[in-house]
């Protein structure tokens, strides 16, 4: 039995809920692994993986109703992503980088979400949320300039979601988040990483860009999901809270590396004889219980999401707090720390072969990796945040 099979066994919660809208099948999933090895060589998303990811109609997943896009869930969002890591971390994550920028345009302002999707639903929209631009207010809007790192799926954009400051003397930086058109936008071909090689994730540059107001909104507004442009869809998506829905993403590719890796993992040790026992791998009871804790991380963070996703649409249907917040966001952030374990359970045991190149169990222990790094994924800080709740105090200051 697979790691696979262990995790989704019959009478279990369904982690994704009722009637999830998967796009990434069989078909699909076929062509991101094929194109795997190349994603990986090439350091960024070929053309084939891009155009799968395109043609099942994923990117439109969060893209708001009223531009024609689906506007469905975070649990189909969830479906999709981990679908797409069981094949290829590297697509799974331009995913889930594409259908989160999709989601948070929905609270921004009409007229750019007319122009971002009018003429192509499924327009590609890398880009990075640090504030370390710079923006200058002018006539008519604004002139940006900066360099923003970790920018996955860049060479494909068509529009760009960055945030920057506006510095303003003696005061503290207002942070705001523009959108910008390829055009104004310069690719720095620097990714080099010990995971997810394949997402492309490389620096952007401008200079003296300018902004029109319609394509920036306050930072606040935006992250806090207490933008105008929010309550004017049909359902009360973009009114999620941005931070902790953006931990469920990265979750979700987590989720579904760590299935991956592990099936992986199960599939190898069923077939290795340890060489100088001279007796089947699968034979050792040491491994037998790191099978057994691996898969019941794995379990435990596919619940979490679950549990998840439930708190972040009950803050989007009007019971918000910061303390839902910082619960909502410390789960999501434990299920990719479980999801890292787990991986780091079985690599630890797996033996020198395993961990080649060309291994998918060290390419999912590699990609868990360096999607741990992710900003949101800070355990501590979040941690902290959520256990000062507990105790009937202010989180303090983390971004919630």
């Amino acid at each position: 039995m697979s790691a696979g099979d262990v995790a989704g066994e019959a009478g279990s919660v369904d982690p994704n809920g009722s009637g999830s809208d998967l796009r990434i099948d069989e078909r699909v999933g076929a062509v991101l692994a094929e194109h795997a090895a190349w994603n990986e060589e090439h350091r960024r998303l070929s053309e084939p993986s891009l155009s799968a990811l395109r043609d099942s109609g994923a990117l439109r997943l969060l893209v708001p109703g009223r531009v024609g896009g689906d506007e469905l869930t975070f649990a189909d969002m969830v479906a999709n992503v981990r679908e797409a890591a069981l094949c290829d971390g590297a697509a799974a994550w331009v995913l889930m980088v594409l259908v989160g920028h999709s989601w948070m345009i929905g609270s921004m302002s009409e007229d750019l979400q007319d122009e971002v999707y009018g003429a192509d639903l499924d327009a590609i929209v890398p880009g990075s949320l640090a504030p370390v631009g710079s923006a200058t207010e002018c006539d008519g809007g604004w002139l940006v300039d900066g360099r923003w790192p970790f920018t996955s799926g860049a060479i494909w954009g068509d529009w760009f979601l960055l945030g920057s400051q506006v510095l303003e003397p003696g005061e503290r930086p207002r942070l705001i988040h523009v959108v910008m058109p390829r055009a104004d936008i310069g690719v720095d071909d620097n990714w080099y990483a010990i995971g997810l090689r394949g997402t492309g994730s490389c620096d952007v540059v401008a200079e003296q860009a300018f902004v029109p107001t319609h394509r920036m909104l306050d930072s606040g507004e935006l992250l806090g999901a207490r933008s105008p442009w929010s309550a004017r869809h049909r359902t009360s998506l973009y009114h999620t809270p941005v931070l902790p829905g953006l931990s469920v993403h990265v979750a979700a590719t987590a989720l579904g590396l760590a299935r991956a890796g592990l099936d992986d993992a199960a599939d190898r040790f069923g077939v290795q004889d340890d060489r100088y026992m001279g007796t089947a791998k699968a034979n050792r009871p040491g491994l037998h219980m790191r099978l057994a804790e691996a898969n019941t991380e794995v379990r435990a963070a596919e619940l979490l999401i679950a549990d998840t996703v439930e708190l972040l649409r009950q803050a989007a249907e009007g019971n918000d707090s910061k303390a839902l917040r910082a619960h909502a966001k410390y789960q999501g952030t434990y299920a990719i720390e479980l999801c890292r374990r787990a991986l780091d359970q079985v690599a630890n045991a797996a033996g020198g072969r395993a961990l080649f190149d060309g291994s998918r169990l060290q390419q999912a222990f590699r990609d868990v990796t360096m999607a741990s790094q992710h900003q949101v994924a800070d355990l501590d800080t979040v941690g902290e945040a959520y256990g000062r709740t507990r105790l009937g105090m202010d989180p303090g200051a983390h971004p919630l």
